[in-house]
């Protein structure tokens, strides 16, 4: 799942570099220098580049709050996460299957996808199955399945394992008797 993570995070991070890097005003390049043109000369014919607009001062000051939104709703998210492998450390259940799992089993995630469209939509959030049992997490997990690769120890450890297993069969008609 941590191989997951690094591709998605930093696949993601450089499809937004080059983005970034093609935002802005179409310039068009000198021509290169030609055999003998001193290069002094050329870059004084070249036209001058229009200094970047800047905004009004109302504007700026009117401004809207969507950095500090920004900022505000980013701290926010990163004290729930902070919350959820608090819990993980401590042994619950749930929160070692939203740490491990549910970065890919949320509702859009690629496992529910993947899992409705060869399960149905009833079938693929994995956090409201009946059906599971423990052997059969622990195959899937640690061998894999379809799109989903093998976990090994490191990235899930077997205690955590139990505990994703708990969280998961909790539904089942078993664990209620």
């Amino acid at each position: 799942m941590s191989k997951i993570l690094f591709a998605a995070r930093f696949g993601f991070a450089a499809a937004a570099a080059l983005a970034l890097a093609g935002c802005g005003g179409k310039e068009e390049a000198a021509p290169a220098p030609e055999a003998g043109e001193d290069t002094q000369v050329q870059e004084a014919a070249a036209p001058a580049r229009p200094a970047p607009e800047e905004a009004p001062a109302e504007e700026a000051k009117a401004g809207d709050n969507s950095e500090l939104t920004k900022v505000s709703s980013q701290a926010a998210a990163a004290e729930q996460a902070r919350g959820v492998f608090t819990r993980a450390r401590s042994g619950d259940p749930e929160a070692v299957y939203l740490a491990r799992c549910q970065y890919c089993h949320i509702e859009l995630g690629p496992g529910t996808i993947t899992l409705a469209r060869r399960m149905g939509p009833e079938q693929a959030l994995l956090a409201n199955r009946t059906d599971l049992t423990g052997d059969y997490i622990k195959t899937v997990v640690r061998n894999g399945l379809n799109t989903m690769p093998p976990l090994t120890r490191v990235e899930v450890s077997d205690e955590d394992l139990d505990l994703i297993v708990q969280y998961l069969t909790r539904n089942n008609e078993e664990a209620a008797e």
